[in-house]
């Protein structure tokens, strides 16, 4: 399996299981492959991170290939390596998926040496230690080993998580996918923990798992944010709009009406909200919904009809195609990979 692996549907079915199996065979080969880390000689890490470097060393010297719940949507993938072998360690995020493949993010973060990442059409950027990205798959980006590097040490996860691609997605959009990394910080840390489970597959069960991806997630958004708003207003005011639409989840609220509310025009309120959030109005009361229609999926069994009825949208069909322009898939399809 290689880093840009293709990760099949799962229904269940025993031809389903036995590709989940296949995969985590495959998944297993590259963990122990030559560019894992420490199989040959790369780039000295810094003092700051040499420690987090051995940690995941010794990980990868004991990799399992993990239970049988252990899958791309269960879980994840990920490794530590060093990659010497410029031109060879290339990627693009609009050419590495095939037609069916899912989409996916990849986070990375330097550990020792250094490589390039660059958005289409804008300069590329260095990534020494202390520096990562979240690359989401697809998307117009490519990241690569240059022949001036002396080598590039790196930790990296894949996830195919729906729900939190879209948040992951949503972040990058607003801030850019490139961020420093302190090496105490809590995403550091967390990364850490991923890249360690990626080997060693130490989790209790699939939940630890999926709330480990989620604080990954919170951590990013956690650090964005106080580097966007120091001051907290972006989250007050999303805070403000969610509690405005958890209140009456049935009933649309109209944008002329927030506008009001702040003695604002309406396009004036829209230009004021996506200036300090990032997002529209409408977008997000939307996204609040479908976030917690997702919940009320996985938590119930309660039909589609219902749930639609429950957080305001027109009927069934309506409900599945905004869920489907927000998480990728159908309800149907999210209940039975997530529930």
């Amino acid at each position: 399996m290689k880093k840009n692996a293709a990760m099949t549907r799962s229904d269940g079915s025993p031809a389903s299981r036995s590709r989940a199996a296949q995969w985590r065979r495959r998944s297993l080969d590259v963990l122990r492959s030559d560019v894992v880390a420490g199989r040959a000689r790369g780039p000295e890490p810094p003092r700051a991170w040499a420690g987090r470097l051995r940690q995941l060393v010794e990980a990868s010297r004991r990799a399992e290939a993990g239970p049988s719940w252990w899958s791309p949507m269960t879980a994840y993938f990920g490794s530590v390596e060093t990659r010497t072998d410029t031109p060879e360690y290339r990627w693009d995020g609009m050419t590495r998926l095939r037609r069916h493949d899912r989409p996916l993010v990849f986070f990375q973060f330097t550990l020792a040496g250094w490589g390039l990442f660059e958005l289409y059409g804008k300069p590329a950027r260095r990534l020494p230690p202390g520096t990562a990205f979240f690359a989401v798959v697809p998307s117009r980006h490519r990241y690569y080993l240059p022949e001036a590097s002396p080598g590039w040490t790196f930790g990296w996860i894949g996830i195919y998580h729906p729900y939190l691609i879209q948040r992951i997605a949503r972040q990058v959009a607003a801030t850019g996918p490139v961020l420093q990394l302190p090496p105490q910080s809590a995403l550091a840390a967390i990364a850490t923990r991923l890249v360690r489970g990626a080997f060693r597959k130490d989790f209790r069960d699939r939940f630890e798992v999926e709330l480990a991806l989620f604080e990954l997630t919170l951590a990013f958004e956690r650090m964005a944010q106080q580097l966007r708003d120091p001051d907290g207003e972006r989250e007050r005011l999303l805070d403000e709009l969610r509690s405005r639409v958890l209140a009456n989840p049935r009933e649309p609220i109209a944008i002329d009406a927030l506008a009001a509310d702040r003695g604002m025009s309406r396009s004036h309120f829209s230009h004021d909200f996506h200036a300090r959030t990032g997002l529209s109005p409408a977008r997000f009361m939307t996204e609040v919904r479908i976030q917690e229609a997702a919940r009320m999926l996985v938590a119930t069994r309660a039909p589609l009809k219902q749930i639609a009825a429950e957080w305001g949208f027109a009927n069934a069909n309506h409900f599945g195609k905004v869920f489907r322009r927000f998480q990728h898939q159908s309800p149907a399809v999210y209940r039975r990979a997530i529930g």
